[in-house]
């Protein structure tokens, strides 16, 4: 008894919205059977509950316009060499080096790869001086006549190898 009574209301119901829809047989809910209107629970909502939800899935339905995006137009500017030289260098920290009466500034003759146990140094200005520690150390890339700078600290003399900003503790033998 309750089923048939809920299924009438169902009935009810859909005959309001499909008179309202009348005019659209696409509607959504129309296209429903009535087993299917009540199992979705539509047969507890008023008529003008059912009217606004037709609308509403409607409008939802209608077939969205895809608008094709607006293309900019391609420039491409090549840097000039000053400007990409210059291109990040904001980034870099650049040392200052003062130079004293206790540093010698001069350069390695020769590439260095790299060097391990008691390597020695032939400097352009004539003097050899010769690594105290035995450690190894590599270079990527190689350098070419690296500039260095020898001072003395309190237990020796350490030398700065500056394209690898890279500290080696030696002694002078020539």
């Amino acid at each position: 008894m309750r089923t048939t009574l809920a299924l009438l209301a169902s009935l009810s119901c859909l005959a309001l919205c499909a008179a309202s829809s009348a005019a659209d047989p696409s509607s959504p809910i129309h296209a429903l059977t009535p087993e299917e209107f009540a199992r979705a629970g539509l047969n507890k909502l008023t008529p003008e509950e059912l009217l606004f939800l037709d609308e509403a899935l409607m409008h939802h339905q209608q077939p969205v316009v895809k608008e094709e995006p607006v293309k900019p137009e391609q420039k491409v500017v090549k840097s000039t060499e000053k400007a990409a030289a210059s291109f990040g260098a904001e980034q870099v920290v650049e040392v200052k080096r003062v130079v004293t009466e206790q540093e010698l500034h001069a350069r390695i003759e020769g590439t260095i790869e790299s060097f391990t146990g008691r390597a020695v140094f032939v400097l352009d200005n004539g003097q050899i001086w010769q690594q105290r520690m035995a450690e190894t150390v590599y270079f990527t890339p190689k350098l070419v006549n690296p500039e260095v700078i020898i001072t003395r600290g309190l237990i020796g003399y350490k030398m700065l190898i500056v394209p690898a900003n890279r500290i080696v503790f030696v002694k002078r033998i020539q």
